[in-house]
């Protein structure tokens, strides 16, 4: 591995002072470009939003939005955004990235389809976010509440009232599980790699059942 370059170290009393690093919380090794990102595809939960899975991606690579939204592909601007929808986004390029099954990230995207209308801004179920979890299925505009949870999907910000569109852009990205507007938290702290616990059993079906009952069906 090539030394990290640093400016001329400091001096005290004549002795040259060591250079401090950061303390990393994940394997130094994997992060390095040669080995690629950390991702671990059993952080992902069924049903799981684009939007979600590359939040997880972000925080644990502690990446800046305009570097995560480059892997839509090549030629999407970052601060526009772009709707996570099936042939818009290059599955290729993410599945490259995130080593992640191409059919979970189809599973992850909406559907282009004139039956099914989906909202254009972001829906959320504030224990799911909590959670560190957000469904594709939050966004059909049919399913008026969370399948696992039962609770109405909220659009606004309960702090500002700002309905941020569903897209996969810089500024939701470096909002994780936050307002975009005013960063209030959507519900409790999100989702980082110390804290992942898998979902629990019957939310996992309640989500699995709605998606081939509400999408595929």
């Amino acid at each position: 591995m090539q030394p990290a370059a640093f400016s001329s170290p400091l001096r005290s009393r004549g002795l040259l002072r060591p250079p401090s690093f950061p303390i990393l919380t994940l394997d130094e090794r994997k992060l390095t470009p040669s080995l690629g990102y950390v991702f671990n595809k059993k952080w992902l939960d069924p049903c799981e939003s684009l939007v979600s899975i590359l939040w997880k991606f972000e925080k644990a690579n502690a990446l800046p939005g305009h570097v995560v939204a480059r892997l839509m592909g090549p030629d999407i601007d970052p601060y526009e955004g772009i709707v996570p929808q099936l042939g818009l986004v290059d599955i290729v390029r993410l599945h490259e990235t995130l080593a992640v099954p191409v059919k979970m990230l189809r599973a992850a995207l909406l559907q282009p389809s004139q039956r099914r209308p989906y909202c254009s801004v972001f829906r959320h179920c504030r224990r799911c976010v909590a959670h560190g979890y957000h469904s594709v299925l939050h966004q059909i505009e049919s399913i008026s509440v969370c399948p696992a949870h039962r609770r109405p999907l909220e659009i606004a910000c309960r702090r500002c009232g700002y309905e941020a569109p569903y897209l996969v852009s810089v500024r939701l990205l470096e909002a994780p599980y936050r307002c975009a507007y005013c960063r209030a938290g959507y519900g409790g702290q999100g989702w980082s790699p110390n804290n992942a616990q898998p979902m629990k059993a019957e939310f996992r079906k309640a989500f699995t059942r709605q998606y081939f009952e509400r999408y595929i069906g």
